[in-house]
């Protein structure tokens, strides 16, 4: 059971904090700490296990959170890590500060356990999300590397946002692309509205079931233009949508 558990680095140099928010944190995630930014890159240069997420203060001695920060971004090993600053500061531009040197978010102290739980759940399930997309950008890749580039191919090209065929091609929204690049990626899989909400759309909130049916009715009209008069959208009652593997004529 433990070894499923998200893994949180809280890297703090006053230990009232460090042992409130291990407190806080170790009944739901593996707490490792930090009691500064040295003790801190040390740790991540050595670990076999590397944090899902860090919680970060700002100030602390010789070297400061913002300063940190902006360190484990430009490392190549460390940059993927999503990183919370929970920090006594309340100056909005401070906040700011924060947000450019690399951080997703920033919890002001004295801290409110339900928003520090709340706010680090709401970050690892975008990044999770994020990941998958990722994978699944990377199987498209392949996919695509592997065509054959004659006249009967479909080819997606992600850097245009268009679909080729027979030499044509049609050019999607940014939105119908990601929509159409998931599907894509897994031939015959049907993914419900809401995996497609999570995987094709993690960061944004105002896009709706009805959103994706529209989508789906504007990438099927362009791709009609092509001269594919089969539904390469499908429609699967009661369950979603799938990207059909027939075979192109």
């Amino acid at each position: 059971m433990q070894k499923n558990l998200a893994r949180i680095l809280v890297i703090d140099d006053e230990r009232t904090n460090i042992n409130a928010l291990g407190t806080i944190l170790s009944p739901n995630y593996i707490v490792s700490v930090a009691l500064s930014a040295q003790q801190a890159i040390k740790y991540l240069g050595s670990t076999s296990c590397l944090p899902d997420l860090i919680l970060l203060d700002v100030v602390m001695p010789q070297v400061s959170g913002f300063d940190l920060c902006q360190q484990l971004k430009k490392d190549h090993r460390f940059q993927h890590i999503p990183i919370i600053f929970i920090s006594a500061i309340t100056d909005p531009m401070e906040k700011v500060k924060g947000l450019q040197a690399g951080a997703i978010d920033f919890i002001c102290k004295p801290f409110n356990t339900f928003e520090v739980e709340a706010r680090i759940e709401t970050h690892l399930k975008i990044t999770t999300k994020q990941q998958a997309l990722e994978a699944h950008n990377q199987k498209l890749q392949a996919i695509n590397s592997s065509l054959t580039l004659g006249p009967q191919s479909l080819i997606i090209d992600e850097h245009t946002l268009r679909i080729v065929y027979k030499k044509k091609s049609v050019e999607l929204t940014k939105l119908e692309f990601k929509l159409f690049q998931l599907l894509y990626a897994q031939p015959e899989r049907v993914y419900s509205r809401m995996q497609i909400l999570d995987l094709a759309y993690p960061d944004l909130r105002d896009i709706s079931d009805r959103s994706i049916d529209a989508h789906v009715k504007n990438i099927r009209k362009k791709i009609k233009t092509l001269g594919i008069e089969h539904a390469i959208i499908q429609s699967v009652y009661g369950a979603g949508y799938r990207y059909s593997s027939q075979k192109l004529t």
